[in-house]
């Protein structure tokens, strides 16, 4: 696994985390992140970006390595994400590029921690995302004109004692998404959580084992316990675990 930054416009404020081997034929989905704080500290969470990234994902993180830049402002960023994903999709194309023809173009997601999430919200109405959710996050206040712009599926996690109010702001999120009736829309809250949980124990935690079963499902058509199966169904990995309160809606 690769973590790189490049000099050029539209991707310079962002962290890459990659396979290290690109070669071989492997087209690899793109999946974009936002920082707590919306710090722009590429490595804030970098276990559960280079996680993510080991299991076949070209992750594009928000923030350079130990970056001191100013935070992002509160509710804003989505425009950066997709300045990354832009920016990754025409690397795509250059022959000369170290990416060539290693992504695939048509399988992009977006989340967050905490702020980050907000900045993953940012992205929902984009026609290019497959998938987006946040982590330890959530609107302030019910928002009919967001919540109408979703056409993908949606991830929520939180942690049930989350001391800035994010699991209560995920949760409405989770009412007002399940209720537009066609969108599939999942909340994972891990019992006793704090804001962000576990993602900086080893490899990510727990909530980033969510969230990548999540984009195996979504993004490479999972279904086995590493994807769909570890979310949903009889032998769920996570839907034994009492550790975890599970709430689901319009599921195919």
């Amino acid at each position: 696994m690769v973590v790189e930054t490049n000099p050029d416009p539209g991707i310079n404020e962002g962290t890459i985390f990659r396979p290290a081997d690109l070669g071989g034929g492997a087209k690899y989905p793109i999946f974009v992140w936002g920082q707590g704080g919306c710090s722009r500290d590429g490595l804030s969470t970098e276990a559960a970006m280079a996680e993510i990234a080991s299991h076949g994902y070209f992750v594009v993180a928000d923030g350079t390595p130990g970056g001191k830049e100013p935070n992002r402002d509160l509710g804003g960023g989505g425009d950066v994400l997709l300045a990354y994903v832009d920016w990754v999709i025409a690397e795509n194309e250059k022959p000369c590029s170290a990416y060539y023809k290693s992504i695939e173009t048509t399988k992009v997601a977006a989340n967050g921690f905490s702020c980050g999430g907000l900045m993953a919200a940012g992205t929902a109405a984009d026609p290019r995302m497959t998938t987006w959710g946040h982590t330890s996050s959530g609107t302030f206040s019910p928002d009919p004109a967001f919540y109408n712009s979703i056409h993908t599926p949606v991830l929520i996690v939180t942690g049930t004692a989350d001391s800035l109010g994010a699991h209560e702001n995920g949760a409405r999120d989770f009412q007002n998404i399940s209720a537009l009736g066609d969108i599939p829309v999942m909340m994972f809250a891990k019992v006793g959580a704090d804001h962000g949980g576990d993602l900086w124990a080893r490899n990510g935690g727990e909530f980033t084992q969510v969230n990548l079963a999540w984009l195996n499902w979504w993004l490479k058509g999972d279904e086995t316990a590493t994807g769909k199966g570890a979310l949903v169904g009889a032998s769920c990995r996570f839907c034994s675990d009492r550790s975890w309160n599970i709430s689901s809606a319009n599921l195919p």
